[in-house]
């Protein structure tokens, strides 16, 4: 065999290191991965660039007000590669963290939003993308006495948020088998909030960084859930989706992550930037 052949597949992997995944990273759509700490690349760099450089303005703005309070602000993406005006598509909610809560109708479009906006991904994962801002924060925690760890608390601006979803699934082309939901941070603890609320409605959601609860271990334990939290976390402390993942894995549709030398928000990675998080979720839908 040619000298050349025989290098092409280590250095097709060499690549696939330094790049969207490595060999043999994402092989799995359950159980737990130690991941190790992506380095500070320029490629890194760029990309983060790239989706920061989103304009706002490919969502529309909306305001909501239902039947909880307070009123909410939003944006919706529209499926860009709409082929029908009868085509259903997916709906991917996106919560965010503490630091965008606000009334300003932008700074919830953090890199995990506009990480769908991005035309590739669009290409391959056509969706209608919900980014909520909530005014107050939508989730609080305390402790769980018998467990020993945090717990999360929906606060009155989720349920205004899973409102909004009921409300669009009624005038939306909405593929209602393929709602998802994912956050980071204290918008991680909404999701799992929100799955915990309404279980019926979500076919998966992912949680970064993120407080679980614990008052629905059951149901949740039947819902694709992806975790994925720093091992240097200190903000939102892992112990807590730890222990969640131990409650709800019997099911064996849960999905935990942990990553190495990682502190709460140095968790953009890798994973997060490039097309792991929608293929994995597009692998859901309810029954």
């Amino acid at each position: 065999m040619n000298f050349k052949l025989k290098l092409l597949p280590l250095a097709l992997c060499i690549m696939l290191t330094l790049g969207l995944s490595s060999c043999n990273r994402y092989n799995t759509l359950y159980g737990t991965r130690q991941i190790t700490k992506n380095p500070d690349t320029l490629a890194l760099k760029k990309r983060i660039a790239q989706i920061k450089s989103i304009s706002p303005t490919v969502f529309e703005a909306g305001t909501f007000t239902g039947k909880s309070t307070p009123t909410i602000k939003y944006r919706l993406l529209q499926p860009q590669q709409k082929k029908a005006d009868l085509q259903k598509y997916p709906l991917v909610i996106v919560f965010h963290g503490s630091g965008a809560t606000g009334t300003d109708n932008i700074n919830q479009l953090g890199v995990l939003a506009k990480l769908w906006a991005d035309p590739a991904i669009q290409q391959q994962y056509p969706a209608y993308v919900l980014a909520p801002q909530f005014p107050t924060r939508s989730s609080n925690y305390v402790l769980d006495s018998g467990r020993n760890v945090l717990k999360s608390i929906p606060q009155p601006c989720l349920k205004t948020a899973l409102e909004l979803i009921d409300s669009l699934k009624r005038t939306l082309n909405i593929d209602e088998k393929r709602i998802y939901v994912i956050g980071f941070s204290m918008g991680a603890s909404s999701v799992i909030n929100s799955l915990s609320s309404r279980p019926e409605l979500f076919a998966a959601g992912v949680s970064i960084s993120g407080i679980p609860e614990f008052s629905n271990v059951k149901a949740l334990a039947n819902i694709p859930i992806w975790l994925m939290h720093g091992k240097l976390d200190t903000e939102n402390p892992g112990d807590s989706d730890q222990q969640f993942y131990k409650e709800v894995n019997y099911q064996n549709k849960t999905r935990f992550w942990e990553f190495e030398g990682t502190a709460h928000n140095d968790i953009i990675s890798i994973p997060i930037l490039g097309e792991e998080i929608p293929k994995w979720l597009f692998k859901h839908q309810k029954k």
